[in-house]
């Protein structure tokens, strides 16, 4: 007896022989249902599995070869045999021809029929695992991420979905025919032959190709196999599109970071320098001021000394551009429209300099009206300017073009959240272009032009190698970012600078001449590790009528404030050993809150430049200062300006 029993499906239109087999069947452990027709065993077969199915060849209402036929299409679970006279071979051959398992003659030899049966039930259940085992094939193999295909003779003759999905083509393309040269392009037929012959498991990076023509990266990994008893080739295939976008976004932004740390780096080499040669340009700068005062036009060597004076101012700007490298300048940022100081900037001396020197070039704006506002250094927006635009006009041919255009526009700063978990959010920037129609930047120049005196101007002729330089810093430093691009011809800078919702700061406008700016023996304390920077300033301000003392550090000028009262600190803001300038401050005002105080520096970062406009200080100058300089802001100062 049989544990588990099989089910059976009687189908026979003569009742004493079908209740006669369903006797002996049950006696040997099989479940049997009987069926008089063709429609009733089909009805049967609809409703319930059977394993197996004895089919009468001869019904009254159709063939056991349709009902045969029914079960190869719409029952792959159940197992069919023909019972049929010996007048009816041939129609039980067709019938096994349409899935039949066996056939029986009648009448039944009783133990032909069990081994048969036995037989049947075999192989109903290995078909069943075959089934199941393909179904599970089927299955992993759509839900793999590669696309895999086999290939015989360089014809795909199997694919999963993946697949076919990933370069467009549809089942009925692999039954056509379909070459796998087609899909792998850029590869020579002798390269694609070499990875079929190839009997070690390897991989190779090739382009594919879609049914549409569209050209993407793709990954092959490629192994033999035996597949339908024949040596095959398999290929699993990775489409490497996104991998290659984000590989590229990644490269570029890891290249806009090693600019900025390697500008970063000799922005404080830069910065130490620029430090050290203001402290000797003050007295180039100054002490010729001092003298001139006190010379005529006609005297012998008055010329002289203007050279010398001049020489030095020409060697602080190097100096300023130096500073603004680093970032680190104490310039104030006011809210500014944009337009009004491109507009100022074109009425200066310096510009018209430039349009007497490249009369050929014409100078195109187009600035638009609404233009948002940004909190900005003026000062350094026009040396932005100056760069910019003198670079466009010196590189633009005979006839050429300079166009300067000014938009509003939202976007997502480049280097913003590169290590962030979620995507920034898009924020309002002014865009400023600057273009001209020259022969555009050579390639090997593009990723160095920013580099401090990387020039590709011939050397001496014009230039130090700082202007753009100075130019990246300055846009750093107001939170941007530029681009350079091709302007099909010429060169196109793009300047992005972030917008604010303030309004215009009102602007103070300084009296005309020094000489007119006289103190009233106001009290003023100088502190400057330097002491010859205290001298020259101690000099200049005894002349203006004013009472000065001075201290070479912080601690010497919380002393001195103790037993002594004064009208104004000059407080340079990087001293020797001790404390800096912000620290002393940060003592003085707590015992003496209204203290006035301007900062005088020539390099300073910016943390303690914001540290220090925290405590109330709002007058800075930046060293080299020139004597009209200092005049009008301690005036500004002593005036509660």
């Amino acid at each position: 007896m049989m544990s588990n029993k099989p089910t059976i499906l009687l189908v026979d239109d003569e009742l004493r022989f079908i209740d006669s087999l369903q006797g002996i069947l049950e006696h040997y452990g099989y479940l049997c249902t009987k069926a008089c027709n063709g429609i009733e065993a089909i009805t049967l077969l609809q409703t319930k599995q059977f394993q197996l199915a004895l089919l009468d060849v001869e019904l009254p209402d159709m063939s056991g070869c349709d009902v045969a036929d029914y079960i190869r299409r719409s029952c792959p679970k159940t197992t069919s045999i023909m019972l049929t006279g010996v007048k009816t071979v041939e129609i039980a051959v067709k019938a096994m021809k349409l899935g039949a398992y066996d056939f029986l003659n009648k009448p039944l030899d009783h133990a032909l029929l069990l081994k048969t049966l036995e037989k049947a039930v075999q192989h109903n259940k290995l078909s069943q695992k075959l089934a199941e085992s393909e179904e599970k094939f089927k299955a992993l193999s759509a839900a793999a991420w590669e696309g895999i295909a086999i290939l015989q003779d360089g014809n795909v003759i199997e694919a999963n979905e993946p697949f076919l999905e990933m370069f467009g083509y549809l089942r009925a393309d692999v039954s056509r025919g379909l070459l796998i040269e087609s899909i792998i392009c850029d590869r020579s037929l002798q390269e694609i032959d070499h990875l079929q012959a190839d009997t070690v498991k390897s991989h190779s990076t090739f382009q594919g190709r879609k049914n549409d023509g569209t050209v993407i990266p793709i990954e092959v990994k490629s192994r033999s196999i035996i597949f339908r008893n024949a040596s095959h080739r398999v290929l699993a295939v990775r489409d490497l599109t996104e991998r290659v976008r984000a590989e590229e976004a990644n490269l570029d932004l890891q290249k806009k970071l090693s600019v900025a740390s390697k500008l970063n780096a000799l922005g404080l080499m830069a910065g130490a320098v620029a430090h050290d040669l203001n402290n000797i340009l003050t007295a180039i700068v100054s002490y010729p001021e001092l003298v001139l005062q006190q010379m005529k036009p006609s005297d012998k060597h008055y010329t002289q000394i203007q050279k010398i004076q001049a020489a030095g101012k020409r060697a602080a700007a190097v100096v300023s551009d130096l500073v603004a490298i680093t970032r680190g300048s104490c310039q104030q940022k006011t809210v500014e429209n944009i337009n009004t100081l491109i507009l100022n900037y074109l009425e200066t001396l310096e510009h018209s300099e430039r349009l007497a020197t490249f009369p050929h070039v014409v100078l195109r704006t187009s600035l638009q009206p609404d233009i948002m506002n940004i909190c900005c250094s003026s000062q350094h927006i026009h040396k932005l300017l100056l760069n910019l635009i003198g670079n466009a006009m010196e590189a633009a041919p005979v006839d050429g073009v300079v166009d300067v255009v000014t938009e509003n526009c939202t976007c997502i700063h480049p280097l913003q959240g590169s290590d962030a978990a979620e995507p920034s959010s898009s924020e309002g920037y002014i865009k400023i272009i600057v273009a001209d129609n020259g022969p555009g930047i050579a390639g090997k120049d593009v990723e160095h032009i920013f580099d401090p005196f990387y020039s590709t101007k011939v050397m001496g002729k014009s230039g130090t190698g700082l202007g753009l330089s100075v130019v990246w810093n300055i846009v750093q430093s107001h939170g941007g970012w530029i681009d350079v691009k091709e302007n099909y011809p010429g060169a196109r800078f793009e300047v992005y600078l972030p917008t604010t919702a303030e309004g215009i700061c009102p602007v103070l406008q300084a009296s005309a001449d020094v000489v007119q700016i006289k103190g009233q023996g106001e009290k003023i304390l100088i502190v400057d590790d330097q002491i010859d920077q205290n001298e020259i300033l101690e000099k200049a301000l005894t002349q203006m009528g004013y009472r000065t003392d001075s201290v070479t550090s912080g601690e010497d000028a919380i002393l001195y404030l103790k037993s002594n009262t004064v009208d104004l600190l000059l407080m340079d803001m990087i001293m020797g050993e001790g404390l800096n300038g912000r620290e002393t401050l940060e003592i003085i005002l707590k015992d003496h809150p209204e203290q006035k105080v301007i900062v005088i520096s020539g390099y300073a970062k910016r943390e303690e430049f914001e540290k220090t406009k925290a405590l109330g200080v709002s007058l800075f100058l930046e060293k080299p200062v020139t004597l009209g300089d200092v005049g009008h802001t301690i005036h500004q100062s002593l005036a509660g300006n």
